[in-house]
Formats: structure tokens, sequence, C-alpha cells
């Protein structure tokens, strides 16, 4: 990661946050293109372990050609950074617990079709996360997810959409401990986003 990008995510996590004004961003070539924040619940299958989430996050435009590109085609490509704050609930797990997770995914990217009013959206990226979650092989509680999803936005009016999305997310700790058995979960979220 060089210089430029660090210095990015820190003014976006600091926006975020509500320490920095939006027009911090210009200095760093970034634009603000949304906000917004949606309640998400999941479950790993194989595990029964449930996830309920608050997620927030902004949305950063592309550089350049590649946002232009983009934008030609009708297509609005967004850098995304979404924290999130979940309660985890494992009671078919060897302790029985109901404990909590809080991460961030710096490198979100959505793609979302704009010229029609039920806009269909991709997303993918990575994160890291920090989870008391124990007893399930996990080998540390400092986590790395990657998921992928896709959902729709219902232009409720020009500034704001409800937008529906499923997401599919495997964490683990990367291979840098033992064991390292991760975990994988199928989410939901229902929120707004805020243009």
């Amino acid at each position: 990661m060089t210089k430029g990008h660090a210095v990015r995510l820190l003014a976006a996590a600091a926006f975020l946050s509500g320490a920095v004004p939006a027009h911090a961003f210009q200095s760093t070539g970034l634009t603000v293109r949304e906000r917004g924040f949606a309640a998400a619940g999941g479950i790993d299958p194989s595990r029964k372990i449930q996830y309920y989430a608050l997620h927030t996050h902004v949305g950063l435009t592309f550089w350049g050609r590649a946002d232009r590109w983009f934008a030609a085609r009708g297509i609005t490509a967004l850098w995304v950074i979404e924290p999130w704050v979940a309660l985890v609930s494992d009671h078919d797990g060897k302790h029985g617990t109901d404990t909590f997770e809080i991460g961030v995914n710096p490198l979100l990217v959505r793609m979302v079709l704009h010229r029609v009013p039920l806009a269909p959206f991709v997303e993918g990226g990575e994160g890291i996360l920090y989870t008391d979650l124990r007893g399930r092989g996990l080998g540390t509680r400092v986590q790395f997810s990657s998921q992928i999803g896709a959902g729709l936005e219902y232009r409720l009016r020009p500034d704001l959409s409800l937008t529906l999305a499923g997401r599919f997310r495997h964490t683990s700790n990367a291979g840098l401990t033992e064991p390292n058995s991760g975990v994988e979960t199928i989410f939901g979220l229902l929120g707004f986003t805020f243009k």
C-alpha cells in the first residue's frame, strides 16, 4: 500500500466517524458519493453460528478514467469503507455463548446500474475483524474476511434509496496460525443509502 492510499483510507475513516467534513476529501482526490446504514442477519449453516449486525458505509468515487468509463455505461462504481459491529450467537458450539465481532471492510467495491429506479448492484471486497468467538478452531481473535454479494437499490427519492442485499462471507486468520478452520456465513442486509 502506498503512502497516498494510506492517507486516503485514514481520511475516509475519520470522515466516517464524523471527525472530518466531506470537503476534506478534495485534497485526496476522492469524492464522497453516498453514505448508508443497514441491519444484517447471517448464519453459518454448517455450524449454526448466527450473526446480528449493524453496518454503516461511505462510498467514494473511483479515480479518473475508471470513474468516467463506468459512468458512460450507466454504472456507478464506488470504493466502499464499511465498519460494522455484530452480536454473534453460538449456542451449538463448545462454549454455547453469545459474543461479538467488530470490523471494517476498507476496500469493498460496489457497482450499481444507476439509470433505473430499481437498480441492481454487485459488491465484493476484503476486510479485517476482531471476534471473541471461541472453540471454533479460528486460531486467533483477529480474522480476515472475503465477501461477495448482490442486491437492489429502490429509489425512494433522488437522494435516498432502500437497499436489500445478500452476501456470502468467508472469515479465517489467513494461515497466520493454527488452527485455521474459518467460518462461512450467508447474510441478508436491509438498509438505506443517502446520495
